[in-house]
């Protein structure tokens, strides 16, 4: 066969099976899609964010010290090896006026190069008394308005900080420090968190020392966030820097000491003050500590690891779900292949007969699924580069202040796709063509015989085969006359329904963290971290301000520290000790137990007890030892006596006698949990403010906004569930469309028989419907069933270290995944019977002689 009449053969062969051609074109289409379009949405907003840090220049390291950095100190970060660019600044909390706004306010210089803003609205401030404002401010703020600095009720006083503290707004701006729209960080005074950030010109703050150092480096230039040379370039430069400073502190101490005792050496009644400010300023002195020099990454930025972490999940969903699309893909086009050589017996049959090679005979199937395959793969790169990231980024981006998404095109996801989109066309095109092709011409110029009749099981069954109608002992027969494309027909409504389903659970998991974590689990209102070397005026007072308030209910004094696991083969987990100073009252504050049984776990002195995701990464059990290492990579083994149910980062729960005598000391309760029976969120604030206020405070944190911060974030993940259930939808409505329509072609004779008969279109039609929807419940049972291994299987691929999902899938899913499946069945079904009711019985009939 030339190739001209083989292409015109091809084409025309496509114009007459429209329907068979356009569902193999969509099965791969929708498989293509998925696969590239889920691939490359994780690389597509690390990419994005990559971009939008390179244009800001966003900060490498950041140095802050609790002295305050001197000249001499930026002098020595400038000699660090690679630096390129060593930027010190100032920034102060602040309320904005009487709102109750707290402000991070930050230094700018117009020629600093590094954490530039991106300008919203208005201009960058110019000269004394200008401001811009976080783009969150917005709505509260106009440009021209007034923003009046204050302070938080304490003695501290602004003054010393600020050269004024009436300035007005000339622009809205964005941050690259800040991407998170709704985390500004910490603060110091108020309820501990910041709401919004704002910048003024250098000139206007008066502090004598700068407050941090940002550093840039030369060998980071090209290299991309987020990637693991990036964090590897990190963690060297921060050794660097660290080296660098050692020495700052003993000497930053030493100065602060000798100024102390040279100003009161040289008498204090020459600046007017009372003795007891001389004495005042001399206890200040004596109490000065060693400072601590602070140097930190990106990763401390508000929403930058996060939003690494939404990346990487999903690049583990989307290496899971497109398997079973293929596979199901594949499936289907070997039903539909196996089919369509099958019609062209008589064809294959006369030019074997007329001397044709098997391969000239095969190419024409071979090109055929070649062309669907190949445009079908095309089609769904497309879209799904283009598409699915896009829907992706704009779920996120109601999370995060980034620019535009920038797509890409990945030339590996490409090739990839089409090479397995090829394998589910071609090559089952190949091996359906290869088993008719082993007969003879006069066997394949003759239709294949019909199955002989035989009794079926339920006709062994005989009190029951006895209650069938003759209508259902017709279906019955029909479905285990024809085994194979039964089987085809569940599996394939069963993995449709199975994906559906996952989907479904999917979003259940991860709806269910957020209240498990910080309701179930976690049972306290409130974590207060205290300075462990506050004096004993100042635990007083704190004593005094928690027994003063009526809605408090309980609270627990706990010691907490970070160590790290180490083990070999496995990534190194931050974990938090918790210490408990009273274990008899530990379960009013954190449950521990079984998450399977519910068993209760109790602390002994003999070891501790470890959250669930670090016991599966670790593969511990009972019994089994933990190694922690401290941040003087010092070793440390824990017994492992049992493991709680835990689903946000990892956790060891031990007394205070076993982590005397692993470590060697004494706990430090440096936390206290409070329990409370107020629900107003004002008195949250109120309460906030006055605990931040309170010297003993270091930092306070509501169980009420860490759950629902956490929430809002694995609500982002909503849509990408929403995209794996449509897909699958989508994909459920193809599969059956596919199969009912080979059923009806099979059979196209044998309808044409019955329709001969005096069968009315309803019920040839129901002759066929009954089969289907008998067929599709069998499906979504097995898919039920099936969708319950792969909601788990996603689970453990999709999670991230430092994260557990619920392994739960509630009984609604189910409900909605079989809705589906039956919808389309019926959708389905509808088009069937229009095409049942165009068939031609006279020309069906007509035999081959």
């Amino acid at each position: 066969m030339n190739k001209r009449a083989l292409w015109k053969d091809i084409f025309r062969e496509i114009g007459h099976t429209k329907a068979r051609f356009i569902s193999i074109f969509a099965i791969i289409m929708l498989g293509v899609c998925f696969f590239s379009g889920i691939k490359a949405a994780g690389p597509d907003m690390l990419d994005t964010a990559g971009s939008f840090y390179r244009e800001t220049r966003l900060m490498d390291l950041k140095v802050q010290s609790t002295y305050g950095l001197t000249e001499d100190d930026i002098a020595l970060l400038k000699d660090v090896p690679e630096v390129d660019e060593v930027q010190p600044g100032y920034n102060a909390d602040v309320f904005a006026g009487d709102n109750g706004v707290i402000l991070k306010v930050y230094s700018y210089n117009n020629d600093k190069p590094l954490n530039q803003y991106r300008l919203m609205d208005g201009h960058l401030p110019e000269s004394s008394g200008e401001i811009v404002l976080d783009d969150v401010l917005a709505g509260e703020y106009a440009l021209g308005d007034k923003v009046v600095f204050t302070g938080n009720g304490t003695d501290a006083d602004l003054a010393e900080s600020f050269g004024k503290l009436e300035y007005t707004v000339v622009g809205f701006v964005r941050s690259p420090q800040f991407i998170e729209k709704s985390n500004r960080g910490t603060s110091t005074i108020g309820k501990g968190t910041a709401d919004a950030f704002a910048a003024i010109p250098a000139s206007d703050f008066k502090l004598p020392v700068y407050t941090e150092a940002y550093l840039s480096f030369k060998d980071t230039a090209g290299v991309k966030a987020y990637s693991a040379e990036y964090e590897s370039l990190m963690a060297q430069h921060t050794k660097a820097v660290e080296q660098a400073m050692s020495g700052v502190p003993e000497a930053r101490l030493a100065e602060l000491r000798s100024e102390g005792e040279a100003e009161l050496a040289t008498g204090r009644a020459e600046l007017a003050a009372t003795e007891q400010q001389i004495a005042k300023a001399a206890r200040q002195l004596a109490a000065l500590e060693l400072p601590k020099i602070y140097v930190t990454d990106r990763n401390t930025n508000p929403g930058y690891a996060e939003y690494k972490d939404n990346a990487d999940r999903l690049s583990a969903i989307a290496s899971v779900f497109p398997v079973f699309f293929f596979l199901i893909a594949a499936l289907v086009s070997l039903t539909t292949m196996t089919r369509m050589v099958e019609e062209h017996r008589l064809q294959i049959g006369t030019l074997k007969a007329l001397g044709y090679g098997n391969s000239d005979i095969m190419a024409k199937f071979l090109v055929y699924g070649t062309l669907a395959s190949l445009a079908g793969s095309a089609v769904g790169l497309a879209v799904g580069f283009s598409l699915l990231p896009a829907i992706i980024f704009n779920a996120y981006s109601s999370l995060y202040n980034l620019p535009d998404l920038i797509k890409s095109f990945y030339p590996s996801y490409s090739i990839i796709s089409v090479i397995v989109a090829l394998v589910c066309t071609t090559l089952t095109a190949w091996f359906a063509a290869r088993v008719e092709l082993r007969g003879n011409a006069s066997v394949l110029m003759r239709p294949k015989a019909p199955k002989s009749g035989q009794r079926i099981i339920l006709e062994r069954i005989t009190f029951a085969w006895k209650r069938l109608s003759f209508v259902q002992k017709v279906t019955a027969r029909n479905l285990f006359r024809y085994k194979q494309r039964m089987f085809m027909t569940v599996f394939g409504v069963a993995g449709c329904t199975a994906l559906i389903l996952t989907g479904f659970g999917l979003k259940d998991s991860i709806a269910s963290i957020a209240p498990q974590q910080f309701g179930v689990i976690m049972k306290y209102d409130a974590l207060v971290a205290l300075h462990t070397d506050a004096s004993a005026a100042a635990q007083e007072s704190y004593k005094q301000l928690i027994s003063g308030e009526s809605a408090i209910t309980g609270t627990l004094d706990a010691a907490q520290e970070t160590m790290t696991a180490r083990a070999q083969g496995v990534n190194d987990q931050d974990v938090n000790l918790f210490i408990p100073e009273s274990i008899d009252t530990l379960s009013d504050f954190v449950e521990l137990r079984d998450r399977v049984s519910g068993e209760a776990q109790k602390l002994t002195d003999e070891g501790a007890v470890i959250s669930e995701k670090l016991a599966k990464l670790y593969g511990l059990e009972p019994g089994d030892t933990l190694t922690l290492v401290d941040n003087k990579n010092e070793s440390f083994d824990i017994n492992v006596t049992g493991i709680t149910e835990n689903y946000v980062m990892h956790y060891a729960y031990m007394t205070p006698v076993y982590y005397s005598s692993v470590f060697g000391k004494e706990a430090v309760f440096n936390t206290s949990l409070l329990n409370y029976n107020a629900q107003d969120s004002a008195w949250e604030d109120r309460f906030g403010e006055k605990l931040t206020g309170n010297e003993r405070v270091a930092a306070t944190s509501f169980s009420s906004s860490v759950g629902t911060a956490f929430d809002e974030t694995m609500k982002s993940m909503d849509v990408v569930t929403l995209v794996l259930i449509v897909s699958a939808a989508a994909l459920a409505f193809v599969v059956l469309y596919n199969l009912t329509n080979i059923n009806v072609s099979e059979r196209i004779r044998e309808l044409s028989t019955i329709k001969v008969l005096g069968f009315y279109d309803n019920e040839v039609t129901m002759y066929i419907y009954r089969e289907n929807i008998l067929l599709t419940l069998l499906g979504i049972a097995a898919g039920s069933g099936l969708g319950i291994v792969l909601h788990s299987f996603v689970l453990q691929t999709a999670e991230l270290d430092a994260t557990m999902f619920a392994p739960i899938i509630k009984w609604p899913s189910y409900i909605y995944a079989a809705l589906l499946t039956m919808v389309f069945s019926g959708i389905v079904m509808a088009f069937m019977h229009m095409k049942l009711k165009r068939i031609h019985m006279i020309e069906a009939l007509k035999s081959v002689e």
